[in-house]
Protein backbone atom coordinates (compact mmCIF):
# COMPACT_ATOMS: atom_id res chain seq x y z
CA UNK A 1 0.00 0.00 0.00
CA UNK A 2 1.31 3.31 -0.64
CA UNK A 3 0.87 6.31 1.46
CA UNK A 4 2.07 10.10 1.54
CA UNK A 5 1.51 12.99 4.11
CA UNK A 6 -0.03 15.03 0.76
CA UNK A 7 -0.89 18.71 3.15
CA UNK A 8 3.23 18.26 4.44
CA UNK A 9 5.15 20.79 5.45
CA UNK A 10 8.11 20.38 3.42
CA UNK A 11 6.96 21.61 0.04
CA UNK A 12 9.16 22.58 -2.99
CA UNK A 13 9.36 26.73 -4.29
CA UNK A 14 7.63 25.73 -7.93
CA UNK A 15 7.48 29.23 -8.83
CA UNK A 16 7.76 32.28 -6.77
CA UNK A 17 5.65 32.06 -4.13
CA UNK A 18 4.34 28.92 -5.07
CA UNK A 19 5.28 25.68 -2.60
CA UNK A 20 4.37 21.93 -3.88
CA UNK A 21 3.95 18.94 -2.65
CA UNK A 22 2.51 16.10 -4.74
CA UNK A 23 1.21 11.71 -4.55
CA UNK A 24 1.08 9.77 -7.67
CA UNK A 25 -0.31 6.33 -8.68
CA UNK A 26 -0.21 4.65 -11.59
CA UNK A 27 -2.05 6.49 -13.80
CA UNK A 28 -3.90 9.75 -11.19
CA UNK A 29 -1.87 12.11 -9.19
CA UNK A 30 -2.67 15.33 -7.08
CA UNK A 31 -0.53 18.18 -5.97
CA UNK A 32 -1.59 20.21 -2.58
CA UNK A 33 0.13 24.07 -3.73
CA UNK A 34 0.21 27.14 -1.21
CA UNK A 35 0.22 30.29 -3.18
CA UNK A 36 1.00 33.63 -1.73
CA UNK A 37 -0.85 36.66 -2.44
CA UNK A 38 -0.27 37.77 -5.84
CA UNK A 39 1.50 34.75 -6.96
CA UNK A 40 1.80 33.78 -11.10
CA UNK A 41 1.36 30.27 -12.03
CA UNK A 42 2.53 30.94 -15.71
CA UNK A 43 -0.01 30.14 -18.56
CA UNK A 44 1.17 26.89 -19.73
CA UNK A 45 -0.38 23.65 -21.75
CA UNK A 46 0.11 19.95 -21.24
CA UNK A 47 -1.43 17.18 -22.68
CA UNK A 48 -3.00 15.45 -18.81
CA UNK A 49 -6.79 16.17 -17.67
CA UNK A 50 -6.47 18.12 -14.78
CA UNK A 51 -9.28 18.94 -12.15
CA UNK A 52 -8.82 22.08 -9.69
CA UNK A 53 -10.05 22.73 -6.53
CA UNK A 54 -9.94 26.03 -4.04
CA UNK A 55 -9.78 24.74 -0.64
CA UNK A 56 -8.66 28.32 0.89
CA UNK A 57 -8.47 31.97 -0.61
CA UNK A 58 -9.08 33.74 -4.34
CA UNK A 59 -7.75 32.77 -7.19
CA UNK A 60 -8.39 34.00 -10.71
CA UNK A 61 -8.08 31.51 -13.29
CA UNK A 62 -7.52 32.00 -17.20
CA UNK A 63 -8.74 28.76 -19.31
CA UNK A 64 -8.13 29.53 -23.26
CA UNK A 65 -9.51 33.34 -23.40
CA UNK A 66 -11.84 33.17 -20.20
CA UNK A 67 -11.15 34.63 -17.09
CA UNK A 68 -12.87 33.45 -13.59
CA UNK A 69 -12.29 34.27 -10.07
CA UNK A 70 -12.72 31.26 -7.92
CA UNK A 71 -13.53 30.93 -3.98
CA UNK A 72 -12.93 27.98 -1.38
CA UNK A 73 -14.76 25.07 -2.20
CA UNK A 74 -14.60 25.78 -6.01
CA UNK A 75 -13.26 23.60 -8.87
CA UNK A 76 -12.72 24.11 -12.24
CA UNK A 77 -11.78 20.92 -15.13
CA UNK A 78 -9.18 21.45 -17.10
CA UNK A 79 -8.91 19.93 -20.58
CA UNK A 80 -5.58 18.64 -22.29
CA UNK A 81 -3.55 20.63 -24.56
CA UNK A 82 -5.36 23.67 -23.42
CA UNK A 83 -3.45 27.16 -22.34
CA UNK A 84 -4.47 27.75 -18.53
CA UNK A 85 -2.55 29.78 -15.98
CA UNK A 86 -3.83 30.87 -12.40
CA UNK A 87 -3.12 33.77 -10.46
CA UNK A 88 -3.41 34.04 -6.65
CA UNK A 89 -5.83 36.94 -5.58
CA UNK A 90 -5.33 36.13 -1.44
CA UNK A 91 -2.88 33.74 0.48
CA UNK A 92 -4.68 30.32 -1.17
CA UNK A 93 -4.29 26.86 -1.55
CA UNK A 94 -5.32 24.58 -3.98
CA UNK A 95 -5.52 21.18 -4.95
CA UNK A 96 -4.64 19.50 -8.73
CA UNK A 97 -5.50 16.48 -9.73
CA UNK A 98 -4.21 15.15 -12.70
CA UNK A 99 -5.04 12.25 -15.50
CA UNK A 100 -2.29 10.44 -16.26
CA UNK A 101 0.31 11.13 -14.20
CA UNK A 102 2.53 14.48 -15.25
CA UNK A 103 6.04 12.83 -15.03
CA UNK A 104 7.68 15.93 -15.06
CA UNK A 105 6.02 17.04 -11.39
CA UNK A 106 7.12 13.67 -10.31
CA UNK A 107 10.34 14.50 -11.23
CA UNK A 108 10.37 17.81 -10.14
CA UNK A 109 8.86 16.76 -6.49
CA UNK A 110 11.28 13.64 -6.17
CA UNK A 111 8.10 11.27 -5.41
CA UNK A 112 8.61 7.85 -5.85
Amino acid sequence: MKTALLFSPQKVETSTGIHMSGFAGEQLMTTHLLFEAGAIGASHAHPHEQLTVVLRGEMEFTLGEERKVLKAGEALSIPSNVIHGARALTEAEVLDIFTPVRVDLVEKLLLE
